[in-house]
């Protein structure tokens, strides 16, 4: 019991710290420093610190995180986000919704190939909003499309925060990045066939129509600029499906072909946007892999503390129902949504959750699919959401609590999809076998 009042204090010290404004990486450190001085007997305790933080951070698996940040730089500097939107936006022209349906359909094949949802929503954001109210979908709608749709870019793979489960877990990546297939399918499907259904409702998608619907021809040339995103998706998926690269050299022919495409097809990339892309790639690999490693201390921590092992006897002695267990793990980690990043809420509550999920002889594949729709949710609702400040920041003129009642449904909807996965599992190995 003693293990389970020093986890509760951390925790509640953590979010305390968090509170004052500190940056999410220092507050898990100084908890986790503080909390191991306090336990662990003084300053004999924290020897072991520096080689865990680095250790943290110093693996092969993690190398694939910096070089899809890269390559996901690239794509959105590049202006193929701004192409990719126009041509699927050409094709689906007549469709109820088309607009807000080509945005969630552009944040997909763009999640596909920059694993960041946030990137995503910057990289889609700033036309479509605009194109979308243009042609009279109110503004909440437009920026709750967007917002939403942006957080395909965890579930799909290159998705940075399974990297990171993927190495707390001990699972396979690639075939954790085959799992959401399946899962991200159903769920981009689910916000279109919404969009659908409420650009009917609004009867507006015919009356507000400026121009004639775009002939066949207009539509199969648009495709010319789906072509490079299908070919990047083909390398790194179907690398990786078959079994013919690692993530790390999935990523590496991943950002030779972009570069490819930005710097000799597209003729929209030089020297000076390469050292900008660059610097961008590299100051948000080191903010992440600074929160990784911090958080990986805290875990640390916890696991010498007993607190994971003491939760795990705790949760397996009391015979809980395990549609209770799912339920509780799921409304933890939305609450941690309210007030962490995504990457710190995996690397802080894996190494606790794992052992009560593997004494349960649940499919880790399957909880990694369902933490990281946890997390989608958490990128779109307040206090936190850092999907609902990007669309903010594409649309300033746009109150943040419009933008918030535009996202409010899709954060519904995630609960459905997700229950969905709850209630049958196999939908996550489907693709890519039992685990």
């Amino acid at each position: 019991m003693n293990q389970l009042f020093i986890g509760a204090g951390m925790f509640g010290g953590l979010l305390a710290v968090l509170s004052l404004g500190v940056p999410i990486a220092f507050a898990l450190l100084f908890i986790a420093l503080g909390s191991l001085f306090i336990t662990g007997g003084g300053w004999d305790a924290l020897t072991l610190i520096p080689s865990t933080y680095w250790g943290s951070v110093a693996t092969f698996t993690l190398t694939s995180v910096p070089m899809f940040m890269f390559m996901g730089a690239i794509v959105s500097a590049s202006g193929m986000g701004a192409r990719l939107y126009g041509a699927l936006a050409t094709i689906l022209d007549g469709v109820p919704g088309g607009l807000a349906v080509a945005t969630t359909l552009a944040c997909g094949v763009m999640a596909a190939v920059s694993g960041s949802s946030v990137a995503t929503a910057a990289a889609i954001g700033g036309f479509a909003v605009s194109e979308m109210r243009r042609h009279g979908v109110p503004s909440g709608q437009a920026c709750g499309s967007v917002a939403a749709g942006g957080t395909l870019g965890i579930l799909l793979p290159p998705s940075i925060p399974l990297i990171v489960y993927s190495v707390i877990a001990e699972q396979s990546i690639g075939r954790l990045f085959v799992a959401t297939l399946v899962p991200g399918a159903i769920m981009a499907a689910s916000f279109a066939v919404f969009q659908m259904a409420l650009a009917l409702r609004r009867r507006t998608w015919r009356e507000r129509r400026t121009a004639p619907l775009a002939p066949l021809k207009a539509r199969i040339v648009a495709l010319k600029d789906v072509g490079p995103f299908a070919l990047l998706i083909l390398i790194i998926l179907g690398s990786l499906y078959r079994g013919l690269a690692t993530p790390q050299e999935a990523a590496s022919l991943g950002i030779v072909a972009s570069l490819i495409l930005a710097g000799v097809v597209y003729r929209e990339l030089n020297w000076h946007k390469l050292k900008e892309i660059l610097i961008n790639a590299a100051q948000s690999s080191v903010m992440i892999l600074a929160v990784i490693s911090a958080a990986i201390v805290f875990g640390y921590v916890m696991t010498t503390s007993q607190v994971a092992a003491s939760l795990t006897q705790t949760v397996a002695g009391a015979h809980v129902q395990p549609w209770v267990l799912f339920i509780s793990i799921n409304l933890l980690l939305i609450f941690l949504g309210c007030f962490m990043e995504t990457i710190a809420i995996i690397v802080v509550t894996m190494p606790v959750l794992v052992p009560v999920v593997q004494a349960y002889h649940w499919n880790l594949i399957w909880f990694g699919v369902v933490v990281v729709i946890n997390m989608e949710m958490a990128l779109i609702h307040p206090p936190v959401g850092l999907n609902l400040f990007v669309v903010q920041s594409v649309a300033p003129d746009v109150p943040l609590r419009r933008i918030v009642l535009g996202t409010l449904p899709y954060v519904f909807i995630m609960a459905a999809v997700l229950a969905i996965i709850g209630i049958f599992p196999g939908l996550t190995t489907w693709l890519g076998g039992p685990a």
